[in-house]
């Protein structure tokens, strides 16, 4: 048996070949990542009579740029292995491989794979690869829609201190930001026309400012207590800012709406449309946080032998250090997909307002002295169980089978 470790960065690939006695049987060589150069790499493997019966070929999943690679290989009929760096990192410190170069990465990569102590990653299938990459787009999404959320409010607070006091108590609502836009300031309001404001408000479907909330709204601005220093440019400024909210907003609508036409079921007794329909019997349980459970267990959980293996990737497990007498406090370590811990910790806030069997242990973790966060995650913990049993079982949610009776 042949192994080869390939090393992929944007615009090249680094490639190392070992033989059953883990010595390089031929020089190793760096292509580009181009069509005519993994047609190259297939001539080369011909050449050394190596084919998918004798050859296992690792790539490292780093970044985007192993991706086409990878594809174009298994098409070819090869057998590819994607690794986790944290596992090639790990072998490397074994191989006392201090330096890191393309070379050495790919000879690291290789010679895992020669030990068979590798973990394969998890590569989903093209409708799995769909729900992840709407999962992940929508968190970055959501990250960015706070973050200006965050500065415009506080913005805000400067440049219109009493708009909390007026129609505009939301500037996030629909008519608010139009409003905003177009009189970021108090002192631009000052100066507005009723009529004018009201025609932004009558443009807006399902709004109804009355024409008191108007002049009240003109009133608090020219008694506000904003200096007007600097207006026009920080009115600029909330203004791009409420463009970013505006438009973050409709796109993460528009990601909602593809995942709910991807996952939602046509009726009740439609749950099998989708792998994982049946995950949406359970109450507090939604698309989206089946989409984010889809999009990194795959559509059956066939991957984790356990819900154990499942709480390693989402994270939710103490990390512990104790060193002679040094004790520091156990806290949660946070690794894997960060879309998928929050998903699920939401999905747990959920569940303990909407199903009772949740709100029970929730409960019952309160009682026995942990915290409101503590408590949450031990319910988004045993939901995490629960959902990788009920998604390699197919049943519908039955917590008969799952709580013990009180």
């Amino acid at each position: 048996m042949y192994y080869l470790g390939i090393d992929v960065s944007k615009s090249t690939s680094r490639y190392v070949f070992l033989d059953n006695n883990g010595e390089k049987f031929t020089k190793a060589f760096t292509l580009q990542n181009l069509q005519q150069h993994f047609n190259d790499l297939l001539s080369r493997l011909k050449k050394l009579n190596l084919d998918a019966e004798n050859l296992l070929i690792g790539v490292e999943a780093t970044g985007i740029w192993w991706e086409n690679l990878y594809t174009f290989l298994t098409e070819n009929g090869f057998k590819v292995i994607v690794l986790n760096p944290h596992q090639t990192n790990k072998f490397r410190e074994a191989l006392r491989k201090k330096a890191k170069t393309d070379d050495i990465d790919a000879y690291v990569i290789a010679g895992l794979l020669r030990s068979n102590e590798f973990v394969p990653s998890f590569i989903p299938e093209e409708s799995i690869q769909i729900l992840r990459e709407i999962t992940k787009l929508r968190y970055q999404l959501l990250k960015d829609h706070k973050s200006y959320q965050r500065q415009a409010m506080s913005l805000l607070g400067l440049l219109f201190p009493e708009y909390s006091q007026t129609a505009l108590k939301n500037p996030f609502a629909i008519a608010s930001l139009a409003i905003f836009k177009k009189y970021p300031t108090a002192k631009h309001l000052a100066v507005a026309k009723p009529k004018h404001i009201e025609k932004i408000v009558r443009s807006i479907k399902g709004n109804n400012f009355n024409i008191k909330e108007i002049q009240n709204l003109i009133e608090s601005a020219k008694n506000s207590i904003y200096s007007g220093r600097a207006k026009d440019a920080r009115g600029l400024n909330l203004n791009i800012l409420l463009t970013q909210v505006e438009s973050l907003n409709k796109a993460i609508s528009d990601l909602d709406q593809r995942t709910n036409n991807i996952l939602s079921p046509t009726n009740d007794d439609d749950f099998y449309s989708f792998p994982g329909g049946n995950l949406l019997t359970i109450p507090g349980v939604g698309p989206k946080t089946l989409a984010a459970l889809l999009s990194a267990i795959g559509s059956n959980g066939q991957s984790f032998a356990s819900g154990k293996q499942l709480i390693g990737l989402v994270g939710f497990f103490p990390k512990i250090y104790e060193s002679g007498e040094t004790r520091r406090d156990n806290k949660i370590s946070k690794r894997g997909p960060k879309y998928l811990r929050a998903a699920l910790y939401i999905a747990a806030v959920a569940c303990i307002k909407h199903n009772k069997e949740f709100k029970s242990l929730y409960s019952k973790k309160i009682s026995q002295g942990k915290t409101g966060k503590q408590a949450l995650i031990h319910v988004a913990k045993k939901l995490a169980h629960l959902c990788l049993s009920m998604l390699k079982s197919g049943e519908l949610y039955n917590p008969s089978r799952v709580f013990m009776p009180a």
